[in-house]
Formats: C-alpha cells, structure tokens, sequence
C-alpha cells in the first residue's frame, strides 16, 4: 500500500457507527478520512464530531482515491448492494455482521468478477482474549474431539428497539440468529463444522411486532458432534450473557461474561490452561465488546504487508455463516 495509513471511510451513521469509529482512531495504522449516510444531517453531524468529512453521496465516497477500505455500517438487507458497489470501486470492504440475508446474495458476492478476496465480515468477536483462549485449547487438542457444544443469549430489547425503519422487521434484519446471536453462532459453526440436521422452535412474545424473540435449536453436525441453541431478546430489561460451553472427549471449557469475555470454567488435563485462564479474561461495557479495534488492527497491518490474521472472516466464510443461520431457522 502507498500510504503511511490505511484510510478508511464509512457508509451509515447509526447505531454501531461510534464503534467503528472509536476502533480506527485507535490504531496507529488506520485513519478515518470521509463518512456517509442517507440521512445528510446525521453524516454531517458525526463528520463535526469526528473530524473527518461528510460525503453527499455513496458515489462520492468511493470516488475518493484516497480511501482504502470501506466499513459497512448499515441495515442489514442493504449489505449486499453496497459491497458490491465498494468492490467494483476498486475498495477492500469490513461489512458488519452478518454479510448477507441468505444463500443467493452471498453466492452474487462471492462470484462477482470485482471479488477478489477484498470483502471481510466484522465477527470481532473471534479476536475476544476468551475466544483466542477456546481456539488455543482446540488447536493444541486439550478437549480432544467435541462432543457437545452448547451456546446461549440472554439478552433484553424493549419494544422501542424495533420501531425503527427495519430493527423490528425480519426481511430486512434476518432475525435474532442474524443479528444478536450472529457472533456466537459463528464461532459456533467455526468450531462445530456444518450441520447436518436441526430440530428448533421458535417464539413471538411482543405484540405488533413480527420478529422471534425465543429460539431453541437442537443440531446434529456433520462430524457427528451436537449443539445445543437458545437465544432471546425478551431476558427480563437487562443484558445477562453470552456463553459458549463446549464438552470434549478430554475436558471441558466454558467461556461466559456479557459476550463471550471471560473463561468461566476450564477442567481439562493439561493444568497449565486452568492457570492461564484469567489472562484470557476482560471487563466489557457493551454487547459489543472490546475487539473491533482488534480487526482494525489486525485488517490494516494485513494490508501494510503483514500476516494476514487467522480470524478475518472473508466473504466466503461469511456466507457460510449465513447459510447456518437459515439452516437453523428452516429446521431442517
């Protein structure tokens, strides 16, 4: 690359937008350069607040030659067009979670002559401290072959949250599976392989609100290995947790917290694991997390010349992803 810095640029001004923004100020190889959103005002005002320029138009934003990589901040049944508009731009594209709504849409991503391994996905939580400890435990075999692995969300969303243009609509958000649950059940998938059937059950508590808000999942992989799934939004006013309990034929290990942060519990041979443990283990203040500036980093010094980072997610692994999310919901 021919800059100092990557230079970054950012499409939708909403709800995670502050977060992308926070991880690319963060890094010392990363700089903010333009935004842009459909609502002018809000690109304008987050452009003041971040000392960085508005852009009138997403074709104005790509056109700018300086600008290297493009986040994708917006709903999610807009994802699709926009990378494709970024990589025909000539632009390496970080799309929020999750790449697309179904199969199709990642197949047009994957197969456009402008994609060329320049479309990552942002599950930043594969890069949680906890995570990369589950992942070392894996790797160096001290659970042996997964038998069970278990996942849940507890999480609460008051009806105020799906008022808007599309938070509260299933065709243009995907679900509770696309969107709160999309990390765990990533990694999930990361760890288990992909399934071969799935029994569910699903539930609607609010009223005038068409989207589930309960999901129970049974699954067989193809590996032979079982998961369990249950997540909802309707946990009593509050955040309670995020966890992912893995049983092997050697151990077991537990990763908890608010989002997949902290090891909970670690029984497992190898006793060096249990006493690195709490090394692997940090304080959160959202559901988001700390590891969005992890994926800047990690992006940014890949494209400086780097090695490129086991946990990027590129487009092609993101479709799968969301392959899994649909086999969960079809039941099948």
């Amino acid at each position: 690359m021919k800059n100092k810095k990557i230079i970054y640029g950012i499409v939708g001004c909403g709800r995670v937008f502050p977060v992308h923004v926070d991880a690319i100020k963060k890094d010392k190889n990363s700089r903010l350069k333009a935004v842009f959103d459909i609502d002018r005002r809000a690109a304008e005002k987050a452009a003041k607040k971040y000392s960085c320029q508005a852009k009138g138009s997403l074709a104005e934003l790509l056109s700018d030659p300086e600008i290297d990589v493009i986040n994708i901040c917006t709903p999610h049944h807009t994802h699709k067009n926009i990378i494709l508009e970024v990589i025909k731009a000539g632009k390496y594209c970080i799309c929020e979670k999750p790449l697309c709504l179904n199969k199709k849409e990642g197949e047009e991503i994957i197969k456009s002559k402008y994609y060329k391994n320049n479309v990552f996905v942002m599950f930043q939580n594969r890069f949680n401290p906890a995570m990369q400890f589950l992942s070392k435990a894996i790797k160096e075999d001290a659970l042996g072959k997964i038998i069970l692995c278990s996942v849940s969300l507890r999480w609460w969303r008051d009806d105020s949250y799906f008022m808007d243009e599309w938070h509260g609509s299933k065709k243009k958000v995907g679900g509770m599976l696309y969107n709160q649950a999309s990390h765990v059940l990533d990694i999930m998938r990361k760890i288990c392989g992909e399934p071969k059937s799935v029994k569910k059950v699903e539930a609607s508590l609010r009223k005038n609100i068409n989207i589930d808000d309960i999901y129970e999942g049974n699954i067989v992989f193809n590996n032979g290995t079982i998961g369990n799934v249950e997540v909802t939004t309707y946990a009593g006013y509050k955040d309670w947790e995020v966890s992912m309990f893995v049983i092997g034929e050697k151990g077991t290990i537990k990763i908890g917290g608010l989002s997949i942060n902290n090891v909970e519990y670690v029984d497992v041979k190898n006793k060096n694991f249990a006493k690195m443990a709490p090394k692997y283990c940090e304080k959160i203040k959202t559901g988001y997390g700390n590891s969005h500036p992890r994926v800047i980093s990690a992006f940014s010094e890949w494209l400086l010349g780097g090695k490129r980072h086991p946990d990027l997610v590129s487009a092609k692994e993101g479709v799968l992803s969301t392959m899994f999310f649909e086999k969960l919901y079809n039941g099948k």
